[in-house]
């Protein structure tokens, strides 16, 4: 079980990534891809705790996993460009 201080950060992490993957509604990412954009604006994040935001944001439906070329599983948002979804 994670301690609250540690809830609170996958939870600033999924708001960091529902905003990145909201703003690029076409397109999927991967595990890796979100883990170098988190990286690139000041988010530095290890794969687990990234792992974890993704589950937070698959559990209300807000990002879908599939799977992606060469084994590679994808996120994107749940929500199209024009906010349905």
């Amino acid at each position: 079980m994670n301690s609250p201080d540690e809830e609170n950060g996958i939870v600033e992490i999924a708001d960091e990534i529902f905003n990145y993957l909201s703003t690029n509604t076409n397109e999927v990412e991967s595990l890796e891809g979100i883990a170098k954009w988190l990286k690139q604006h000041g988010h530095p994040v290890d794969l687990e705790d990234i792992k974890r935001a993704l589950e937070y944001l698959k559990g209300p439906g807000l990002v879908i996993e599939s799977p992606g070329r060469h084994g590679t599983t994808v996120y994107k948002s749940a929500y199209t460009s024009t906010g349905e979804s």
